[in-house]
């Protein structure tokens, strides 16, 4: 996604909350939305600035200032519209990343949860200003969710009536459009056929059209690893947006090491703020081919132009730990906890080096404790419990194991640790009864 225009972000809008300035941020994005109007040269302004004041980040932070907006500005469509928005990733993120088929039960009840809260908020800005068009692609997107197609459609409808070439919900559009998902909107050819056609509009539209290089590269269609790696070289050749590059460098990431830093790096020179985890990866792949010293040094120097992005900084120390530099990693994760002492992310990445290259377990089961109480319904605090009780077989690993296979052993993105779990109860098997 793009974000490089200038425009205000989350901390200057929680300053100006606290102060009790709402109505001075109601001003300012419906300035943004005044200049997309009218100024040709400024597609898409207002969708920018929603991205780049991180209204799409399911972060406690996001929620917490969006909520006191909207206490504040109870009127206010673009207060209703972000926190729709906000809801929607925190959809998303309940859901995780597989297949329908794979989710469980918990994992759908609390999307549906958040969903519920989304379309509350979104429909309300809807009926408050029709023209705010950065709260559609999250429509379109909440409704594929779900799988409600006649929603998708009119929430298609809509926004297009706002502004007909729109790149965010063009996006969408095309994203929607693939066979995977049943080939919306007329399929992936009609779809570039109209977005280059409207391009004459808005020129970032010759990006949306070429997605369909993206998505046969990209696609899970059985072809040989020779084959995705040629799709993925003939996909990058074209003209593609930052989040396409990390799609296909995702693609090689364990075949081609050196092709998968290079579309990290391209994509990141387009915004290396936005993608914390292409950094993460694009460093891991640098360790992976042996070069330790360019992984930190890389990731350290964004860093510093950060200062105060603590995604960045957690990460950073991840990236230490995995370098083998488990002074700094400490020392870096330990400055994100003094600035936001309940940081989940980075107390989960603490918590995992004091039970490995920090060999401090006592440290690693009190982050472990404090997770699990302010989040049990997130997996890292188990996580970080577990460990420590395998590694030294410890009273109560049977109960973690057993109580995070039956909660989260189903969810693709945990399959590695309840592997290792599920091993570890074969190695040590229970003495049942005694």
């Amino acid at each position: 996604m793009l974000r490089n225009h200038q425009t205000i972000r989350l901390a200057e809008i929680e300053a100006l909350l606290k102060q009790g300035k709402a109505g001075e941020v109601d001003r300012v994005f419906q300035g943004y939305l005044d200049t997309q109007r009218h100024d040709p040269q400024q597609p898409g302004l207002l969708d920018i600035a929603f991205l780049n004041a991180g209204f799409d980040d399911a972060s406690d932070h996001a929620r917490r200032v969006i909520d006191m907006w909207k206490q504040q500005s109870p009127d206010s469509a673009f207060a209703f519209g972000a926190s729709g928005v906000q809801y929607v990733d925190a959809a998303q993120q309940a859901r995780g990343g597989g297949w329908s088929r794979d989710l469980t039960d918990g994992q759908v009840d609390d999307m549906n949860q958040q969903l519920a809260l989304a379309f509350k908020d979104l429909n309300h800005a809807v009926s408050l200003d029709a023209s705010i068009t950065a709260i559609y692609p999250s429509m379109i997107h909440a409704s594929g969710l779900n799988g409600d197609d006649r929603y998708m459609y009119r929430s298609v409808e809509m926004g297009l009536d706002a502004d007909p070439s729109n790149f965010s919900i063009r996006l969408q559009m095309m994203h929607h459009a693939q066979p995977r998902w049943g080939e919306n909107f007329g399929g992936v050819d009609e779809q570039s056929r109209e977005d280059t056609l409207l391009s004459s509009k808005n020129p970032l539209l010759r990006m949306v059209a070429q997605r369909r290089a993206v998505y046969r590269a990209t696609c899970d269609c059985g072809d040989t690893q020779a084959q995705t790696e040629r799709l993925v070289l003939q996909a990058a050749d074209k003209n593609l947006t930052a989040s396409d590059m990390v799609d296909l460098a995702g693609k090689v990431y364990d075949s081609d090491r050196r092709l998968a830093v290079e579309l990290y790096s391209e994509a990141l020179r387009f915004g290396p703020k936005d993608d914390v985890d292409a950094l993460r990866w694009r460093s891991q792949e640098m360790i992976a081919l042996g070069d330790r010293a360019g992984a930190m040094a890389s990731f350290a120097a964004v860093a510093r132009r950060f200062p105060d992005d603590d995604a960045i900084a957690t990460q950073l120390g991840n990236i230490y730990a995995q370098a083998g530099d488990a002074k700094d990693a400490e020392t870096t994760l330990l400055a994100v906890l003094a600035r936001d002492p309940h940081n989940y992310d980075a107390m989960g990445v603490l918590g995992d080096l004091y039970n490995h290259a920090g060999h401090q377990p006592q440290k690693a089961e009190s982050l472990a404790d404090a997770m699990i109480s302010e989040h049990p319904e997130k997996a890292g605090g188990y996580i970080v419990r577990s460990c420590n009780q395998m590694d030294h077989n410890l009273p109560g690993v049977y109960d973690t194991i057993h109580y995070f296979i039956d909660r989260f052993g189903d969810d693709p993105q945990w399959k590695t640790q309840t592997a290792e779990m599920r091993g570890y109860l074969i190695k040590h098997p229970e003495k049942v009864g005694v």
